[in-house]
């Protein structure tokens, strides 16, 4: 059930608990001698994402009716910085995002995920708005976001010495980019008023139908494409499986090639298109080179309005005569999407 989102582990290391660590992607109690030192608080169990307690909560708070959650908004989009079009996935609308906040000052710093030559994901805290670009695009193994923020207070006093503009690491103001389960376990955190999410200020939910096993999924790689990770330049889902090399070569593979390196937790999720993000993003119902993008809450509305007049994106127009019905239709695909992998999950 454990979807590794690393939200026991940052919580537990930023109370200076230290009772847990992440073992590859599985939370273990550190030693046989850290087991009489755990508080028996019971934070870890209820700030996880699949477990019950605190969820009538959050759906209330979130005004969480169905399956689709609740939705002020839908549109398409599509960046118009061309290094962002190049290097991001759909329409790279998140990173244009992030790259407005930093340069409007309304973030310090971001929680994003990059890759290492091998396509292994490394979840890590970014202060600069240049590092952007490399963790653009979609990873498919799982990548523990929460996590990082287990080192917040370690790193305290490094973070405000490179970075002036941050005088006290409890004022810092983040942006968290994840997954529906690692946004769900952001919100019970954030529900329960505890450190080290306090700092999450905007939450950018991706649409997730599934998520890989890294290993079992690169050795499916290697046996349809003969192409090691390491020669890999992007990968993408559109209803199948799309590989692009280094030399831009593609492949396109079924994806249920793929469904034995599926994690275990994904076949127990309920969600598809990140409920309790302020925005959800994905290339689901999007027309080519754009982003769908699900508008959330007050705040994601007010960004989404702010980036567009900034110019930062455009912003697709269906025929003024059909947009009633176009975000009607939207909205419908992706219900069925989400329903799809709820009773597949079944």
């Amino acid at each position: 059930m454990c979807c590794s989102c690393g939200a026991c582990v940052a919580y537990c290391n930023a109370q200076g608990f230290d009772i847990i660590k992440m073992e590859g992607y599985t939370p273990q109690i550190r030693s046989d001698a850290k087991v009489e030192d755990c508080k028996e608080c019971g934070v870890c169990y209820y700030i996880c994402p699949q477990t019950e307690p605190l969820m009538k909560q959050l759906n209330d708070d979130y005004r969480i009716k169905d399956e689709m959650g609740y939705i002020q908004d839908i549109i398409a989009a599509k960046t118009t910085d061309e290094k962002i079009k190049e290097m991001g996935q759909d329409g790279g609308l998140v990173t244009t995002l992030l790259m407005y906040l930093f340069d409007k000052n309304k973030i310090d710093a971001v929680i994003v995920s990059e890759y290492d030559d091998k396509f292994q994901t490394i979840p890590k805290i970014i202060f600069d708005k240049e590092e952007l670009l490399k963790s653009s695009g979609t990873r498919y193994s799982i990548s523990s976001n929460i996590l990082p923020l287990k080192d917040l207070y370690n790193i305290a006093d490094d973070i405000v010495e490179k970075h002036p503009q941050i005088y006290d690491i409890n004022q810092i103001r983040m942006a968290f980019v994840g997954t529906p389960c690692q946004c769900r376990a952001v919100r019970k955190m954030q529900l329960l008023n505890i450190r080290p999410t306090h700092v999450i200020k905007y939450v950018f939910g991706l649409f997730c139908m599934e998520n890989f096993d890294h290993d079992k999924l690169f050795q499916l790689v290697k046996k349809e494409t003969n192409e090691e990770p390491t020669n890999i330049a992007k990968m993408n889902i559109k209803k199948n499986f799309f590989i692009t090399s280094k030399e831009n070569k593609v492949y396109e593979i079924e994806l249920k090639k793929f469904d034995d390196a599926v994690r275990n937790h994904c076949h127990e999720c309920d969600e598809f298109t990140s409920r309790f993000a302020d925005i959800s993003f994905g290339g689901s119902g999007a027309v080519q080179q754009n982003s769908m993008v699900l508008i959330r809450t007050d705040k994601g509305q007010d960004l989404i309005r702010d980036v567009i007049i900034a110019g930062y994106i455009k912003k697709f127009t269906p025929k003024k005569s059909t947009i009633t019905e176009w975000k009607a239709k939207k909205i419908n695909l992706l219900r069925n999407m989400t329903n799809k992998k709820i009773n597949k999950s079944k």
